[in-house]
């Protein structure tokens, strides 16, 4: 087969032949659009069996062939239009092939959607569906999250079903490669159905299309050492039409964190208008915490030392009524430790304070989720409640050596106990949509921090030393938001009004107290902190939005009027203060053609805050750093534009994007930090104007070559931005330039030798107070050989390399091994693997802020091996 060159006239020819290779003459060749049943063309092939028709269908990437003769069997194909020659045989009085790819298109787009033949990209070495969407081109994973086209999927789906709510982490890692027919992206994708003709989307959504509805899944158990390591994970589930499962139980202690498959990346309900988006519950204000050393950006494999033990369970059954039902419990008990060493070098305008601190941290942490949700998604009603509850509770023990002659002990207990429940419903009334969303969250978060022996002398006891000190936080917190919108559209616009009702309550309680010679002693009115503040919020909003086959416009209008009350130990703050904020914003999106997108945003507006940092009683946050701020309402105005470009061309597998963003912020207030020549830290709020501004661009290409079997991307990104910040009463800018390119070559053409291979270059500069400035360079490289000495074995070698440019840091040099065989049909895979075989035991880096440089070494796993064996269901 060869492929010609696409001209304005598309001319598909060819040869028809039976099994002998004979020529067959006078058969019916026709053409029409692949999901089409109209007859748009056709011919007869000649007496040597060949035939040439013109497609007209301009607008297609692929046109379903169709030979139709009395002697032979039907023969149906799907090929890509554009200017080709294919030969065909056709069966004598065969049984009707109702569909057959003679060219298997590794990517084609139907309508809006892109699909991917998993086959095409799958090697020897890949086992769950994790392994092939990674190389897909146009697709990106960062960590768990998947991104397409450089932005986040909203959805992720299997069989169209949605069982997981954004926590997808958990199929994609553990769904077998080989379940899976087809990967694709829906884009322009609006999953509400009563919006889909009504407000436009220009997100995507992934489907897995599976071979057949099926119960599968995957297991892994596995010993090792050293030390003793164990690595479990049983997870099976079932992808039916209307009922889908799945359960997991996982534990390790091998440097995996099996904790992060439960982060939910989207956030359900979306669409411009349903205005619940966050129905997943956010961390609680957290006031205190253990003083920590800061952890490898690498894979967490090398460094995390944990003990894990999880549990989860989801179920969604979809009624006879389409209306869904889902539900899910997870548990998870994870104890962490960090070790390390932290060189810190704090500037100030006059000074450069130095201070080292050696580092022993553990963490035990227990994390309960529970969730309900019903929805109903239907052309004229969407109905869709979510109950969530949540309770986290940690209990910290850190352990400091300050300069090489100070131990100091800390402990930490944090615990987070959440409700929310969101609601959305909308149907027309008439030819109008109405929708109503509200959604209510209470939360409370209970913390409390020792540190041995007692900080801060000078401010705590008179200049006096004294054994401890105890830091005990009670928080309480209740957020209710209420919308209703009308939206009504009129051929090419539409209109949508909304009214907004907010109400927000928040109630802190703070005690420092004091141990000297075994006495306890609670710190007075400047160290405790009785606030209760809350905030009305009356908004209003008209959403206009135009749309033609190519131009999408959208902009809204919103504005709020707010009222604010603060008490601080009695005393009335804020007493019905009155503010208002107006923040527009619109967007385009411009397709000029099936292959190049052109979209741009802005915004700008006011902004008004700060009610959580009323309380003028001092708090500790960790052993050297202790703050109040006594403020006010914080006002800030913004601005922000943003500009892309999307081009893909599915026939030859070519994806690219590029973005540029822009965000400036003048606010009249700046965080101001007193430090002392211990280092330690006294952060307030000071009455000083104070800017910041950002500019980043960020682009990639990827592309696939069938022939070779090979998918390559490339990707970059950088920013720059400027920012004030006040030290010492000294106010000073901070100017930072921050660029990363990648390139990542993925091979499995060869059934004896494969590979991947990713290099990563990126610099970040920072310039100081007084002219003072940091240069940190890296430049990585990963190299993976994958070996097949026979068909059932694997011999895979991972090679990483750190370059950088820290001063007395010596290269380093990552190697693991792992040798896998492939048992039976059942494909259980027995593996044995080496990891960190040339033993390096520490990671050195570099990290800025606004005033600090801190060197750190992190010490990591030592070497390992591990016994495994790995099952599919």
């Amino acid at each position: 087969m060869s492929i010609g060159v696409a001209q304005s006239q598309v001319f598909i020819s060819g040869k028809l032949v039976d099994i002998d290779k004979n020529p067959i003459s006078n058969v019916s060749v026709g053409y029409k659009r692949v999901n089409g049943t109209a007859l748009v063309g056709f011919t007869r092939s000649a007496a040597d069996g060949s035939f040439r028709l013109e497609s007209k269908l301009t607008d297609a990437d692929s046109i379903r062939l169709e030979f139709n003769h009395m002697s032979y069997a039907q023969h149906s194909v799907v090929v890509a239009n554009i200017a080709a020659s294919y030969t065909y045989t056709l069966t004598i009085q065969a049984k009707e092939i109702k569909e057959v790819k003679a060219a298997n298109l590794p990517i084609f787009k139907r309508k809006d959607t892109v699909n991917y033949d998993v086959a095409a990209f799958t090697s020897t070495q890949d086992r769950v569906i994790a392994d092939i969407i990674r190389k897909l081109p146009g697709v990106e994973m960062e960590g768990d999250r998947i991104l397409y086209q450089g932005k986040p999927i909203q959805k992720y789906m299997v069989n169209n079903l949605d069982l997981m709510e954004g926590r997808y982490a958990m199929i994609n890692k553990n769904l077998p490669a080989d379940a899976v027919r087809k990967v694709q992206i829906v884009e322009n994708d609006q999953p509400i159905k009563l919006l889909d003709s009504v407000v436009f989307s220009d997100q995507a959504s992934l489907n897995l299309e599976l071979k057949r509805f099926t119960s599968t899944g995957s297991g892994k158990v596995g010993i090792g050492a050293t030390p003793a390591l164990w690595d479990v994970n049983v997870t099976p589930m079932t992808f039916g039409q209307k009922f889908q499962m799945l359960n997991s139980f996982q534990s390790n202690n091998v440097g995996v964190d099996v904790a992060k498959d439960l982060r939910a990346f989207y956030t359900g309900a979306t669409g411009a208008y349903f205005t619940n988006k966050d129905v997943n519950i956010s961390d609680g204000p957290n006031y205190i915490g253990l003083r920590n050393v800061p952890s490898p950006g690498f894979e967490e494999r090398k460094w995390l030392d944990n003990k894990i033990f999880l549990f989860s369970t989801n179920v969604l059954q979809k009624l006879r009524n389409d209306v869904e039902v889902k539900g899910n419990i997870s548990y998870y008990d994870d104890t962490k430790v960090r070790r390390g060493f932290t060189a810190t070098q704090i500037f100030t305008a006059n000074e450069t304070i130095l201070n080292s601190e050696a580092v022993d941290n553990r963490y035990r942490i227990n994390n309960l989720d529970l969730g309900a949700t019903i929805e109903k998604n239907e052309k004229n009603i969407f109905l869709r409640n979510v109950l969530k509850y949540r309770k986290r509770w940690n209990t910290d023990l850190g352990l400091v050596l300050l300069n090489d002659d100070t131990p100091i002990r800390q402990q930490g207990a944090f615990t987070d106990e959440v409700f929310k429940n969101s609601l959305a419903m909308g149907r027309f009334v008439g030819k109008q949509l109405l929708n109503i969303n509200s959604s209510l969250e209470w939360r409370t978060t209970p913390q409390r921090l020792q540190v041995m022996p007692g900080q801060f002398e000078d401010l705590l006891n008179n200049g006096d030393p004294f054994d401890r000190v105890q830091q005990l936080v009670q928080f309480e917190g209740l957020d209710w938001k209420n919308n209703v919108s009308f939206t009504r559209r009129w051929k090419k616009i539409r209109l949508s009004p909304i009214l907004s009702f907010d109400y927000n309550r928040n109630h802190l309680q703070t005690d420092i107290e004091l141990v000297e010679d075994g006495q306890n002693r609670l710190l007075g009115a400047d160290f405790l902190n009785n606030m209760i503040n809350s905030q009305v919020r009356l908004g209003a909003d008209v959403g206009f939005g135009f749309e033609t086959a190519r131009w999408k416009f959208n902009l809204a209008t919103p504005y709020s009027l707010f009222y604010y009350n603060v008490n601080q130990q009695g005393l009335q703050t804020l007493d019905n203060e009155l503010r208002n904020t107006f923040n527009p914003r619109a967007n385009a999106t411009f397709m000029a053609n099936a292959k190049h997108q052109f979209g741009a945003s802005a915004g700008a507006g006011n902004q008004f805050g700060g009610l959580d940092n009323f309380y003028n009683g001092f708090i500790i946050g960790e052993y050297r750093n202790i703050q109040r701020y006594d403020a006010r309402l914080l006002g800030s105005k913004v601005v922000h534009g943003a500009v892309n470009y999307n081009y893909k061309n599915t026939l030859k597998a070519n994806f690219a994007h590029l973005q540029y963003g822009f965000d400036a912020a003048v606010r009249d207030y700046i965080y101001e930090t007193q430090v002392d020549s211990l280092g330690r830290l006294r952060t307030s709020i000071a009455n000083r104007e104070s800017q910041n501004q950002q500019h980043s661009l960020s682009g990639g290409l990827s592309h696939f070559f069938a022939s070779a079997k090979t998918v390559v991307k490339i990707n970059g990104r950088t920013n720059w931005s400027v920012s004030d910040y006040l030290l010492n009463n000294v106010m000073a800018r901070q100017k930072t330039f921050h660029y990363v390119a990648d390139l990542e070559i993925m091979n499995n053409a060869s059934s004896i030798i494969g590979g991947e291979y990713k290099t990563s270059i990126g610099q970040t500069v920072n310039t100081f107070a007084a002219g003072r400035s940091n240069r940190i360079f890296y430049n990585n490289h990963y190299l993976t050989l994958l070996i097949y000495p026979t068909e059932l074995q694997t011999i895979q070698i991972s090679n990483s390399y750190y370059h950088n440019n820290i001063e007395g840091q010596v290269d380093q040099f990552f190697m693991d091994a792992t040798y896998r065989i492939t048992l039976g049909k059942r494909k259980i895979d027995l593996e044995l693997i080496a990891q960190n075989l040339l033993n390096n035991n520490e990671y050195v880096q570099q990290i800025t802020t606004d005033y600090q440089l801190i060197r750190s070494s992190f010490e990591l796993r030592p070497r390992q091996f591990i016994l495994s064996t790995k099952f599919r269901f």
